[in-house]
């Protein structure tokens, strides 16, 4: 197959790709690090949550699936949209809730204060937001650079299936949609805060029933959002999201008092 030519990487497009990198990597680092500078949350459940994220998601489930991905079975079950939708949801929420419960759970000496809370939250979104995100808009800056310059059909032009795919995908992107998904993910940290808070109210009141609503209100918001994407448009796939968020929100506040009340602490 030969390699696509004449796809080029607009100026306002390849400079959403940079906003979205200081956005997803810059901004989350700089904000923990102010946070904890002036001690608004503590350091050991932020690190806790970043933890939490990366065993549960980057060492485990996401292995998991690539090692599946590659079964005849499992690619025949991938072609039935809405139960593998489901299912990635599912794990999404089972792998990630656990790991909140147990890492949070197995490290508990006393009950968690609510700014513990909203700390393990930001460790945990944020991990998501510089791993995963992040570092994609690091790939689209790299490749943006390469196609432009002609290093990329001269670099892949032994694996013109692997060039073209770049191309199609970088001649798809807009800015729009790169803004859109820096938006996503402020409405993700939204809900690995509300989640969060969720399990630790289950730790300090002994109520697993509250980690599995976070689980289930994981595997809503992830199957939502992935149909609405599939069968509709961004534009009401982050709409929807969005609403979700506000009621995330809402609920943090509302579950505020039932935490003990915050005291000056020494790390």
């Amino acid at each position: 197959m030969m390699i696509k030519t004449g796809t080029v990487v607009s100026a306002p497009l390849f400079v959403s790709f940079l906003f979205a990198a200081a956005a997803e990597i810059v901004l989350p680092i700089v904000l923990l690090i102010v946070l904890c500078w002036k001690k608004k949350i503590n350091k050991k459940p932020m690190f806790l949550g970043f933890a939490s994220f990366f065993v549960s998601q980057i060492l485990l489930r996401l292995q998991i699936l690539n090692v599946l991905k590659t079964q005849d079975w499992f690619k025949a079950f991938a072609a039935n949209a809405i139960p593998y939708l489901m299912m990635l949801a599912f794990t999404a929420g089972l792998f990630e809730e656990s790991a909140r419960y147990l890492f949070a759970g197995f490290l508990q000496k006393k009950d968690w204060l609510f700014r513990d809370a909203i700390a393990f939250g930001l460790g945990h979104g944020f991990c998501e937001v510089i791993l995963l995100t992040g570092m994609t808009q690091i790939n689209n800056i790299t490749y943006s650079i390469m196609i432009n310059n002609g290093t990329l059909q001269k670099t892949l032009a032994t694996y013109p299936d692997t060039a073209n795919q770049i191309l199609a995908a970088m001649a798809a992107a807009t800015p729009q949609l790169v803004f859109l998904g820096v938006l996503e993910r402020v409405f993700a940290v939204a809900f690995h805060l509300f989640a969060t808070v969720l399990v630790f109210k289950a730790l300090n009141e002994r109520r697993p029933v509250f980690y599995l609503l976070a689980l289930l209100a994981h595997f809503v918001l992830d199957f939502a959002a992935a149909t609405l994407s599939t069968y509709t448009n961004p534009i009401l796939t982050e709409g929807v999201v969005f609403a979700l968020s506000v009621v995330w929100v809402f609920l943090i506040f509302k579950l505020r008092p039932s935490f003990p009340k915050a005291e000056t602490e020494s790390e």
